[in-house]
């Protein structure tokens, strides 16, 4: 790999680009292709995303303190809740959009180098991602958030032919709105003396939902599931985190455009600076982003409220970037899809997929039934054992083929000339 002389964090780095043949149009990336830190580091999105998720799967985000109180071995369920508030929640979901940004990025430059189309095959990729994500919705798990991804995708679109640095702009734009988006909110309360807004979940109408994920069967499931979209909508927008998923693929293209895959050693103070921010600044931050109740104390409108979307809009996105700087500063010996993290990472869809199955079997009335029974630590080692099983699937399933079989159906679906799915 050939290092340039001087470099700016403006600056694309196509000279780090691998040699590309025209006859070669645009398609899947090779195995030769892969940044293995990068599939290491999804794997480890994959883990965090799914120590969030368990707690909606297990029921458990949805009792009340006192019922929490109760459940066995729920003596550190508060200190472990806190741990996670700080450390995990929306970290890696913003992780995995801006490996998804990055990922876009990679994707157009090949297309260019290779002479081949871009934008078609990107849009077919992500109408069946979003194809993906409401089948997962609607008939597994109402929490899905690949549709939400394939949207926001459609809007990334319109920033392919923007510089680095308006990417980077653009990025923190839409990273830092929330705070004086909710500012005008708050102030418009204050002024036009508006009712203050509860949150949504608390209705009663919510809870007879939920209960059918605890006592009804498969037809009651897809009922809530449907019913529950919109709230999930709904819930999305008024915690910000359309903006923050887009901001953090702006982002992610940004760190592609400047070469990222291919330039880690040359990039290597930006990393060692982003370390040292993050730590400093961004975890702190997040320390007291989940004191202060985090999302939680967004509604009604308040100067709490105010406070926490503060630390939650510059917190979030700097703690989820000191995860990136470490693995890239510290993921060198090669592993290959051995490695529970790489395989995972590689099987990134599959695998996601594979813990709303598993979890829905665990916890749904349909299956085993642990729904509302289990406290938030003993959801934490259900969530650990849950990923170490998918790991070690992936890890068997890659010895054998060379991709995942929801990703090798992706493949199939968009690189539908005459593409195999798989080699």
């Amino acid at each position: 790999m050939n290092r340039p002389k001087t470099m700016t964090i403006m600056q694309p780095l196509r000279n780090l680009s691998p040699s590309m043949t025209s006859d070669t149009a645009i398609g899947p990336i090779r195995a030769n292709e892969r940044a293995e830190w990068l599939d290491a580091l999804r794997g480890f999105a994959l883990l965090g995303i799914l120590l969030i998720n368990i707690s909606a799967f297990s029921g458990y985000a949805f009792l009340d303190p006192a019922t929490k109180a109760q459940l066995p071995g729920s003596g550190a369920d508060k200190v472990l809740e806190y741990v996670v508030h700080a450390l995990v929640e929306a970290k890696f979901y913003s992780l995995f959009s801006f490996l998804f940004g990055l990922g876009f990025a990679v994707q157009m430059r090949r297309a260019e180098e290779r002479g081949g189309g871009f934008e078609a095959v990107f849009r077919r990729r992500l109408g069946w991602l979003l194809v993906f994500g409401l089948i997962h919705a609607f008939l597994l798990w109402f929490g899905d958030i690949l549709n939400f991804y394939a949207l926001m995708g459609f809007v990334l679109l319109w920033f392919r032919r923007f510089s680095a640095r308006t990417l980077l702009l653009s990025a923190i734009f839409f990273l830092t709105a929330p705070i004086w988006l909710y500012g005008v909110y708050l102030l418009y309360t204050l002024l036009a003396h508006a009712a203050p807004v509860a949150q949504p979940e608390a209705s009663g109408a919510m809870r007879a939902i939920i209960d059918n994920y605890a006592h009804g069967g498969y037809t009651d499931i897809v009922q809530s599931n449907s019913q529950i979209y919109a709230f999930a909508w709904i819930r999305r927008i008024y915690r910000f985190q359309l903006l923050r998923i887009l901001g953090m693929f702006l982002l992610g293209a940004w760190a592609g455009r400047i070469g990222l895959p291919q330039a880690r050693d040359a990039l290597q103070p930006l990393f060692r600076a982003l370390l040292v921010v993050g730590l400093a600044i961004g975890l702190p931050m997040n320390l007291a982003f989940a004191a202060v109740g985090g999302n939680d104390a967004l509604l009604p409108a308040s100067a709490m409220g105010l406070l926490s979307i503060t630390l939650g809009s510059i917190g979030i996105p700097l703690l989820s970037l000191t995860y990136a700087a470490a693995f890239a500063l510290y993921w060198r010996k090669p592993r290959g899809s051995g490695n529970l993290l790489v395989a995972s990472g590689r099987m990134a869809l599959s695998h996601y997929l594979s813990q709303s199955l598993i979890a829905v079997t665990l916890f749904y009335g349909i299956g085993f039934g642990l729904f509302g029974r289990t406290s938030y630590g003993a959801g934490m080692l259900i969530a650990l054992a849950v990923f170490l099983v998918l790991a070690m699937f992936c890890r068997s399933w890659l010895s054998f083929f060379p991709q995942g079989p929801m990703e090798a159906l992706w493949r199939r679906l968009t690189y539908s000339r005459g593409q195999p799915a798989s080699r």
